[in-house]
């Protein structure tokens, strides 16, 4: 059964570490005593960062506590520093026009992104859009526009995998895989024998994979992975923005803030402004001194807003 998304999976699959021995050593032998009252690596990393700056250890420590310090640090604006903590999110459940806003963000970020080049869409799911949710009738029309276009995805996949198993594809791959390649006097080779032949112009290779059975079963054999990529890259023109994908995404914590207001503003796109309230909500609880300024607000329609008096930090 066909699978539609209405919310992001997010999954915290990457954060950092602090190795208590490496930061120890430095304050033995560059610095002094440095008193936080906070375990959290994330937290801990832009404070040390910090006072690096004005070296406040020891008697020059003024704030000993990691919240008022971080806070100051977001109440002037000195926001360089959150950029040493980083964060990895895993999201699924996500359209492909939710991506394409997402991957505008670029400084501080970092995205590796399911291909449809090289990964099947036949049994691709979908995810719903806010304003569809809820409406039976709305929900409907966009479910069967998307099933209408899987089937000519598949469609398409299927044709195209015809077309370039034909003797004049097959060869036309294996020139492009540069797996066939030229030798002297305009002869081409694998590098070796293919059923007995070897060294043949491209008009001689196209005959004989035409008639020659074996021949036909080993070009196919090599050029399978190029013949699937260029089948799904020209057929993933119908899929619809709805499509859902998988992101890895990994960011400093000044770029998550960053994230956060402007796709959790008022004005942004309503899938996406869900995404940063769930950002907001996992990053609060997994640094709030970092995170915990931001408020998440119902409005009237039932959806949600960030919120935050730090903003541009």
């Amino acid at each position: 059964m066909q699978k539609y998304f209405s919310r992001a999976n997010i999954y915290l699959v990457g954060k950092q570490v602090m190795p208590e021995a490496e930061v120890q050593r430095f304050l033995e032998n560059e610095a002094d005593t440095w008193l936080t009252d906070t375990d959290n690596a994330a937290q801990r990393i832009p404070e040390l960062a910090g006072r690096i700056c004005y070296m406040s250890f020891g008697d020059k420590q003024g704030r000993k506590d990691n919240a008022s310090y971080l806070g100051h640090i977001m109440q002037v604006g000195h926001g360089s520093v959150l950029e040493h903590a980083v964060f990895s999110l895993l999201l699924t459940g996500v359209s492909r026009s939710l991506t394409h806003e997402l991957v505008r963000h670029r400084a501080g970020f970092a995205y590796s992104q399911l291909s449809q080049r090289y990964v099947d869409e036949t049994e691709a799911q979908f995810v719903i859009p806010p304003a569809v949710q809820g409406d039976a009738e709305l929900e409907k029309l966009l479910k069967d526009h998307c099933d209408a276009t899987l089937k000519v995805y598949a469609e398409l996949t299927e044709k195209l995998a015809e077309k370039y198993a034909t003797p004049e594809g097959l060869v036309d791959f294996a020139l492009r895989e540069e797996q066939l390649t030229e030798g002297e006097n305009g002869k081409f080779t694998f590098g070796e024998a293919v059923e007995g032949h070897d060294k043949l112009s491209i008009d001689d290779w196209r005959e004989l994979v035409g008639k020659n059975e074996g021949v036909a079963k080993y070009f196919k054999k090599k050029t399978i992975r190029g013949r699937r990529k260029s089948a799904r890259e020209a057929a993933r023109s119908v899929l619809p923005n709805a499509t859902e994908t998988k992101i890895f995404v990994t960011g400093n914590a000044r770029s998550w803030r960053h994230f956060i207001e402007l796709r959790g503003d008022i004005h942004a796109e309503a899938e996406i402004r869900a995404l940063a309230c769930d950002v907001a909500r996992l990053l609060k609880k997994e640094a709030p001194n970092l995170f915990g300024d931001y408020e998440i607000v119902k409005l009237p329609d039932g959806s949600e807003r960030t919120r935050t008096t730090h903003r541009k930090v």
